[in-house]
């Protein structure tokens, strides 16, 4: 193609664009909705899948961003009541597996009773505030880093706590910083010594409201050491497999469990757990392809309808245009311009709702802002053939018309 053509096309294209516009801008309140219905169906899509890229980064967040991170934790049995823990990992159990594991960094904790009450100098926090009793390298397992002050001491009694106890301690007592002052734990004083940095990952929303003590400081007192506790793991990421292998030989031998029985305890590996995410991811992404298809063939019977009026209401002008020199393909051009820049103007306003949509919800959660671009850009290509289908038809009638009948037409 010499130049000449390529300018003459190019201009063409513009002159059609430009008259798309002008119609679209002259049925100002039919285009309106017609864009929103498009933009309701990307909105649905790419808002769907940016919440569900938020959650998916704050699940692999919980498990770790490499597989590198084992979990042991007392198994769980169904019963009329309900759920309920089989057999208790003691901390007898967990002290033994933490001495005769040397394959990586071992962490040991339990959970307090929810209804712990946890004071200070101002008053009571709230009610949803967690205490959590550790020893070991809980805070490196799990990604956790000190913002400001220290790492508790193994028997002391301090403690580290969330950036919303901080604040909650800050507010109540009219201090400034949290680190130094005391809290009451079910009757036993506590003093912070460190508040942990905001994490972004699910359990970084819990770790909010956590207050983190020394288990040694806590044992025959706020615990027994015939509670249920937990195991955290950190080995390398290449002997993950093998490291969690020869974790369940050690924890059978400790509880006295044949090989051919089936374990009391459950072993969760970094690698498995975000596998499962992924295949949750997979199966929300594709219920949003469809809620998103459903709403977009809805927007294209609309558009159909409407641009169907829009010949029938631009018959005398199809039959000037024609009586002057359009070809068919001319006309044809026009309505199916009029259409993409429509299903184009929705497409946009849609993507620009949905990421709003979803990463406010990434937002409240404390996750960081994502952009499903894989999902932004097949938006784009389904927005126009939503247009190319819904115009196919219209376009056709119009520039089917005959010239003398469209002349003829009030």
């Amino acid at each position: 193609m010499c130049k000449k053509d390529l300018k003459g096309r190019c201009s063409y294209m513009a002159d059609t664009v430009r008259t798309a516009a002008a119609n679209i801008s002259a049925n100002r309140l039919r285009s309106f909705l017609t864009i929103t219905i498009v933009a309701l169906g990307i909105t649905c899509l790419v808002g769907s899948q940016t919440a569900i890229d938020c959650l998916a980064s704050l699940l692999a967040g919980a498990f770790g961003t490499s597989a590198d991170r084992i979990t042991i934790t007392s198994a769980r049995k169904t019963s009329g009541g309900g759920a309920k823990t089989a057999s208790p990992l003691t901390y007898k159990d967990a002290a033994a597996f933490a001495d005769g594991f040397a394959d990586g960094d071992v962490a040991i904790y339990t959970y307090l009773p929810v209804m712990t009450q946890v004071g200070c100098p101002g008053g009571k926090l709230e009610p949803q505030t967690t205490v959590l009793a550790f020893e070991g390298e809980y805070l490196e397992c799990n990604g956790y880093s000190v913002a400001e002050g220290r790492n508790i001491a193994r028997s002391a009694p301090e403690c580290v706590v969330g950036k919303k106890v901080a604040s909650s301690v800050c507010r109540k007592g009219g201090c400034e910083t949290a680190v130094g002052e005391t809290l009451n734990i079910a009757g036993k004083a506590f003093r912070i010594c460190g508040v942990l940095a905001s994490q972004s990952s699910l359990l970084g929303v819990l770790t909010e409201n956590t207050v983190y003590i020394p288990l040694q400081a806590a044992m025959g007192f706020l615990v027994s050491g015939q509670g249920s506790y937990s195991i955290d793991l950190t080995v390398p990421a290449a002997e993950a497999g093998s490291a969690a292998r020869r974790a369940e030989g050690l924890m059978r031998l400790i509880r006295h469990i044949g090989g051919g029985e089936k374990p009391d305890f459950d072993i969760i590996e970094g690698s498995a757990a975000q596998k499962e995410i992924a295949q949750l991811g997979g199966s929300l992404s594709g219920i949003a392809l469809i809620i998103g298809l459903l709403t977009l063939l809805g927007a294209a019977v609309a558009l159909t309808n409407i641009m169907l009026i829009c010949v029938a209401e631009r018959t005398r002008e199809v039959g000037i245009r024609r009586a002057i020199g359009a070809t068919r393909g001319n006309i044809r051009d026009s309505f199916l311009a009029e259409a993409l820049l429509i299903c184009e103007a929705g497409c946009i306003a849609g993507t620009l709702l949905g990421l709003l949509c979803g990463n406010t919800l990434g937002a409240f959660l404390h996750s960081g802002v994502a952009i499903p671009w894989k999902w932004i850009v097949l938006s784009q290509f389904i927005s126009l053939a939503t247009g190319i289908a819904a115009c196919t038809l219209p376009a056709r009638r119009a520039a089917r018309l005959d010239v003398v009948e469209a002349l003829r037409c009030e």
